[in-house]
């Protein structure tokens, strides 16, 4: 009996002394991605505070052009029907964000074998449709950016001429890109689509 008191008594010392290596969490690519933000978002925080306003001259110009190129680049390799070029402007673990017309989110990877398939199908459908989209980009507003990282919003009117007859006004856009840079080369690592009106072929049908 006195021994098995002593047992009782000595087990959850020997447990704890025991559990010394803390478990390894296997993170999921949407864990790596929001832990990749943050960690992005605290350093532009510690050395950028304050820094980006309208009219402010603190700010790297190189970085400014090269992310103008990414945009622009997006509107030309998608409206040119190049899945190639419009896919090498996002990072592997590259954020879609969408609203349907009842204003619900739809979240999804853009580099995912479903969503390339998606944006191959969208882009052959206006191909044999002879739908040529234009994406007329205009104001950008930077709302954050330091050596590695940049949150900005960037309005578009997204154009298109049918069967070379008519072209029409689809909506004005207002896009939110955000980018960091790899390897000296800036990608987009979030992209959030808002449409002022539904378009004739639905995202929710096929993401773009």
């Amino acid at each position: 009996m006195k021994k098995l008191l002593f047992l009782l008594l000595i087990a959850p010392i020997l447990g704890f002394g025991q559990d010394t290596i803390p478990g390894t969490k296997i993170l999921t690519q949407k864990e790596a991605y929001k832990k990749n933000m943050m960690k992005l978002k605290k350093e532009y925080k510690v050395n950028h505070k304050d820094k980006i306003k309208p009219g402010n001259t603190s700010f790297n110009s190189n970085d400014r052009l090269a992310i103008k190129d990414v945009i622009d680049a997006y509107g030309f390799y998608w409206d040119s029907n190049n899945l190639d070029g419009y896919l090498s402007l996002f990072t592997d673990e590259a954020i879609g964000v969408t609203f349907n017309a009842k204003g619900k989110k739809d979240k999804y990877y853009i580099k995912s074998d479903e969503q390339i398939e998606s944006s191959k199908k969208r882009m052959d459908f206006f191909k044999i449709n002879q739908m040529q989209r234009r994406h007329m980009m205009a104001n950008t507003l930077i709302l954050e950016l330091s050596e590695s990282y940049a949150h900005i919003r960037q309005y578009m009117t997204l154009m298109t001429t049918n069967k070379k007859e008519k072209t029409e006004i689809l909506t004005p856009i207002d896009y939110i890109f955000k980018l960091k840079k790899v390897e000296g080369v800036w990608k987009i690592v979030y992209r959030e689509i808002n449409l002022d009106k539904p378009l004739d072929l639905p995202l929710s049908k096929w993401k773009n």
